[in-house]
């Protein structure tokens, strides 16, 4: 059974492990497996979730799968950010229509299992319920799984790409990954 559901404090750790798992299992071949397999890499996801910084300012949600009783990813989404930074603080609310899906993670055994579907569904329900009428994302440039999941789910490629250095809250990546927007209309 799958269930959606905000997030809270008490989902720290597997939020954190969602985030890890979903990260070495996707990113494998992108970001370099030394850092990806590094014990601070987990650590530190472990360590951002449990400061849980997210919606300080009550301006974004962060919504949680739960699986058979298991919480096994989490969407998160809030106003767009001018400058992306994973991690960091939610974006001030700006006269602007368009809202952001700042991360989105699954734990890797629940891939395929109808979970992410469902948790898009309410981070894009959640935007709209903001007056939020179109929404963007930025996926890595070769992440085929993600960006396959994004354009079934409707969002497409703006066109508009750039590039990631990593988590503001761990170790800079060895090097810089190439990331593309993806938007879709919200009405």
């Amino acid at each position: 059974m799958i269930e959606i559901r905000p997030a809270v404090p008490a989902d720290a750790h597997a939020l954190a492990e969602a985030h890890t798992e979903g990260w070495r299992s996707g990113y494998r071949g992108v970001i370099d497996d030394a850092y990806l397999d590094a014990p601070e890499f987990r650590a530190q996801r472990l360590a951002t979730w449990q400061a849980w910084t997210w919606n300080e300012r009550g301006h974004s949600a962060c919504f949680c799968a739960v699986l058979d009783g298991r919480t096994v990813g989490f969407g998160l989404c809030g106003p767009a950010r001018v400058e992306p930074v994973c991690d960091g603080t939610e974006a001030d609310p700006v006269a602007t229509p368009i809202g952001e899906v700042y991360a989105f993670y699954l734990h890797p055994d629940a891939w395929g299992s109808g979970c992410a579907p469902a948790l898009m569904a309410a981070c894009e329900d959640w935007l709209r319920g903001q007056s939020f009428t179109t929404a963007v994302l930025w996926v890595l440039r070769d992440n085929p799984r993600g960006r396959a999941f994004y354009e079934k789910a409707g969002w497409q490629p703006t066109g508009k790409d750039g590039t990631f250095d990593g988590p503001a809250t761990a170790a800079s990546l060895p090097y810089a990954v190439a990331e593309v927007e993806y938007g879709r209309s919200l009405r």
